[in-house]
């Protein structure tokens, strides 16, 4: 998978509508694929086109992306956790100071984050109501689970969640293999949603807690919420809703008895209907 590279316009040749760009100190030729490019601009160049215009706040964000990454490399290579968090910081500056973008912005951005993520979570927490028998398991994210920036793709969010809801039906003793062969039935999702809050990254380790909001005679609607164990926040909160069907998964039919039974010390809902 490719990204996309912030750069600065330091030559334009008009008549191969060519441009030379400035990564940080590295010098590099780039089509230009836009309109309205002038010497000086900040730009976004991918697979050696110029696709766009940005300003400095956009280009700091962006590379603020690379320190992170530098940060693990740096790790990896026997600094301390606190000596690669200075040196991927100085590479950020020094490449910033290149570009002519004064280094006090990264100062700048990340105090209005740490900001806005103290507010959020608090928010969070006032909103929140877990009930006590809801059902927790603790995952370790891999490798297969990131993206090119070792962030959880947003795809594994939901996977994490369906994950623990068979688990939970399991350790009642209504795992699918006992629906499917034992009671002919299936319970397929049907409706899925909910918010990312928050990132996860590689080898954070996360709790995901489950509870049931609704269970009718042929549906049942789970809660799942997803929290960061590494950096102490709220990852995700997700809603799932299945419906009970035969096994050719034709028409729908009604859940089990026993089934709804088992499911009764998960079942809860707060005042607010959330």
């Amino acid at each position: 998978m490719c990204w996309g590279t912030p750069g600065k316009i330091l030559e334009i040749n008009d008549s191969d509508k060519i441009a030379k760009v400035d990564f940080g100190g590295i010098i590099r030729e780039a089509i230009i694929g836009i309109e309205d490019v002038n010497v000086g601009d900040y730009v976004m160049v991918h697979a050696g086109v110029v696709i766009g215009k940005m300003n400095p706040v956009d280009v700091a964000l962006n590379l603020m992306i690379y320190t992170e990454l530098a940060e693990t490399n740096y790790t990896e290579m026997g600094l301390s956790s606190e000596e690669a968090k200075t040196r991927a910081r100085k590479d950020l500056e020094n490449m910033l100071a290149k570009l002519g973008i004064d280094p006090v912005i990264i100062d700048n951005l990340n105090n209005n984050e740490e900001k806005d993520d103290e507010e959020i979570q608090v928010e969070q927490k006032n909103q929140l109501e877990i009930p006590e028998t809801a059902f927790r398991k603790t995952y370790k994210i891999s490798l297969s689970d990131t993206d090119y920036l070792q962030v959880m793709h947003y795809t594994n969010y939901f996977k994490f969640c369906e994950r623990c809801q068979q688990e939970l039906l399991s350790s009642v003793g209504f795992g699918y293999s006992v629906l499917i062969h034992k009671y002919g039935c299936f319970i397929p999702t049907v409706e899925t949603g909910g918010k990312i809050l928050a990132p996860v990254r590689l080898d954070n380790e996360i709790e995901v807690i489950v509870w049931v909001e609704d269970i009718g005679k042929k549906h049942v609607r789970f809660r799942n919420l997803i929290l960061n164990k590494t950096t102490g926040k709220l990852a995700a909160d997700i809603y799932t809703i299945g419906v009970c069907t035969d096994t050719s998964i034709t028409e729908s039919t009604e859940l089990p008895e026993e089934f709804a039974k088992a499911l009764e010390p998960f079942i809860f809902k707060n005042e607010r209907g959330d």
